[in-house]
């Protein structure tokens, strides 16, 4: 009986220590996860793949593919819905430090191509102060030169060949390159035409 009891005594030593170890591997696993995949962060950053996709944006093309999901785009495609014009692609913006710091942007259009109309859209996550956009008249004929004002300060000065109509408002600022796109967010988002 006295070997019986201490093959029982190893067995269960042994099932503790197995015991700790996976519970250990488990917990150090828990605590490597990435911020943005934590439920504990404080401000929502952008994510990326096919849940960030669902509900509204389901069936919109981005470009690139795997272009993080920003908070604020699913007022912007809302703003084009009620409009009557189905966001068909979301791309990467090039202007996000256009109001003098990088700021989250997105460009997004009804159309099927680039460069048939749309709207490039900053995401302001708090007040940015007096925006004003000044157009003056290029010396290339039919091209105008976009100045932006923040606060009284120059923050960018651009050229362009095309129209361009500028907007803002409480959380957004519109770069539209058509009349129809440009309503539809002033309407849709409360926003204003640029005053110069």
């Amino acid at each position: 009986m006295g070997t019986l009891g201490r093959a029982g005594c190893i067995d269960y030593g042994m099932s503790y220590r197995l015991a700790v170890v996976v519970i250990s591997v488990v917990l150090a696993g828990v605590s490597c996860v990435p911020t943005e995949m934590s439920a504990y962060r404080r401000t929502p950053g952008p994510t990326s793949g096919g849940a960030a996709a669902s509900g509204a944006a389901v069936g919109i093309q981005r470009d690139p593919a795997d272009l993080p999901v920003l908070p604020g785009e699913n007022a912007v495609i809302s703003a084009f819905a009620r409009a009557g014009m189905p966001v068909r692609m979301i791309g990467a913006s090039k202007f996000e430090g256009m109001l003098g710091s990088m700021r989250p942007a997105r460009v997004f259009t009804a159309a099927t191509t680039w460069g048939a109309g749309g709207a490039d859209v900053l995401f302001l996550d708090e007040p940015i102060g007096d925006v004003r956009v000044c157009t003056t008249p290029s010396t290339v004929p039919r091209w105008t030169i976009n100045t932006i004002f923040v606060n009284g300060r120059q923050v960018d000065r651009s050229e362009a060949g095309q129209l361009v109509l500028f907007s803002v408002g409480q959380g957004h600022f519109v770069q539209a390159w058509d009349e129809r796109t440009s309503d539809a967010l002033r309407q849709g988002l409360g926003l204003d035409a640029a005053r110069c």
